[in-house]
């Protein structure tokens, strides 16, 4: 693994350069995309420390950008480039004070104190006493800066406001101090104040979060409170790795869940299954809105998630070897998958066929339209599946189906057909072909390739769940 941060680059001329992508939040505040400036050093090490002086300033700007104001981005200067003659002839002994970690002067300190002759590992005490250490970067700052390196490699925009959101969370509970500053009297603070919390906190009004804790009925769940470890975990070691900070206060910190992981979501029952299709209730087949009723029958059936079916293009329709099959993919911009496994080719199932899908498919083609639910919208955090998890979450409160009981969702399709062809005897593997699994051994999962369409078709004619 390269020991180079992401925002240190190399030119052709062998220069090292700093650069970093602006957040997109904040962009219309920026002159330009990206801060891009020369480090002036063809040396490894003086690049280190000059990048890091650019990137505080820089997370500096950032910061001033999430609150409003628009930052001066030409006031960005590296101290090297501020001292004349004078700051140039300590250069060698600056990089040598700054890597051995001794507290390192400014430039007008340094104007003001004549050269002298030091050994390497000794500082002057006049320096010493008119210098001060480098101030570790604030914990949002870090935070912003992991989130634009996770946003060029491909997380999804949703993902990104989650994990800010906790980020967030956490300075409304400790304040933003510098990140090196945080202690695990800190996590013991929080963990203590967001167990307390109500859920959908972003939902409720603007206001103190003790008032919030004082209104609650109901407080998040331990699951929940764990993926904020979980992100708040990520964020300290990525400040660890990159120097920020020397340990991470957050870990061990999760809350032991003793229950079964197959308890955290039920799976519908004969009963939920029956309440759910009931001819009187349930959607019509030739409505104003085609996907209220075919997304409950295609997620029985597929155990695909929510979005991957509200995502579906017509050509993602397809007939592999003679068996009609959904292709599951994301080969548009407005498609995307969880994990790269979740790439495959489900099977269509008989009663699928026999309710009429491929024919609504070419009905829809014929139309013009080239998604298979032309008529939801792509939202920009929660794709095309914001509507539709909008209107099953009010039939599942309608039917009694509760968050903080059952915890059944359109999510609980998936782990119905999982359980369901679990106690059929269906092997593993072939279960997590159809839901997009990966296999968990180097052999199949290195090597082997995905099922084919023929030797998941009988797994999926296994399914004798009941809709209608």
């Amino acid at each position: 693994m390269s020991t180079v941060p992401s925002y240190l680059l190399l030119s052709r001329h062998s220069v090292y350069y700093f650069r970093i992508v602006v957040p997109d939040v904040i962009r219309p505040l920026f002159p330009q995309r990206e801060i891009r400036r020369s480090l002036q050093t063809r040396c490894k090490r003086e690049a280190l420390i000059r990048g890091r002086d650019i990137l505080a300033q820089v997370q500096g700007l950032f910061t001033q950008a999430f609150q409003g104001s628009r930052p001066s981005v030409e006031l960005l200067r590296g101290a090297w480039e501020a001292g004349g003659k004078r700051l140039a002839c300590w250069a060698s002994w600056l990089r040598q004070q700054q890597l051995l970690g001794v507290a390192m002067p400014s430039p007008e300190a340094l104007r003001e104190t004549p050269p002298v002759a030091v050994h390497a590992s000794i500082a002057p005490s006049s320096v010493i006493a008119k210098g001060s250490a480098q101030q570790s970067p604030g914990f949002l700052a870090v935070v912003d800066e992991q989130l634009v390196q996770q946003r060029r490699e491909g997380v999804a925009v949703k993902s990104l406001d989650d994990k800010r959101a906790v980020a967030v969370l956490l300075t409304r509970i400790i304040g933003d101090m510098p990140i090196d500053q945080i202690t695990r009297k800190d996590a013991h603070l929080f963990r203590e104040t967001a167990l307390k919390l109500p859920p959908r906190l972003y939902q409720l009004p603007d206001q103190p979060l003790e008032q919030s804790i004082a209104e609650a009925t109901t407080t998040i769940s331990v699951t929940t409170f764990n993926n904020y470890v979980k992100n708040l975990t990520t964020f300290f070691s990525y400040a660890v790795r990159e120097g920020y900070c020397s340990r991470n206060p957050f870990d061990g910190l999760r809350v032991r869940i003793r229950r079964k992981v197959s308890e955290e979501r039920s799976a519908f029952s004969a009963e939920d299954l029956k309440a759910l299709f009931h001819t009187a209730t349930y959607a019509p087949a030739h409505g104003g809105k085609p996907n209220q009723y075919w997304l409950p029958l295609l997620g029985l059936y597929t155990g695909a998630r929510l979005n991957e079916l509200c995502q579906l293009y017509t050509d993602d329709v397809v007939t592999i070897d003679g068996i009609a099959c959904i292709h599951i993919r994301a080969t548009r911009p407005d498609q995307k998958l969880k994990t790269p496994s979740s790439e495959r080719l489900v099977p269509i199932h008989s009663k699928l066929l026999a309710l009429g899908f491929l024919e609504y498919v070419t009905k829809v083609k014929e139309a013009g339209n080239e998604r298979v639910f032309s008529e939801l919208t792509c939202h920009k955090k929660h794709g095309y599946s914001a509507a539709p998890s909008k209107w099953f979450t009010r039939v599942r409160e309608q039917l009694g189906f509760r968050d903080d009981s059952s915890k059944k969702d359109f999510h609980s399709f998936r782990h119905t057909l999982a359980d369901h062809l679990k106690q059929k005897g269906i092997a593993e593997a072939l279960v997590g072909g159809v839901l997009g699994h990966q296999a968990g051994g180097i052999t199949f999962g290195r090597y082997g390739k995905d099922f084919r369409p023929d030797v998941l078709a009988p797994v999926i004619e296994l399914v004798t769940l009941e809709s209608f």
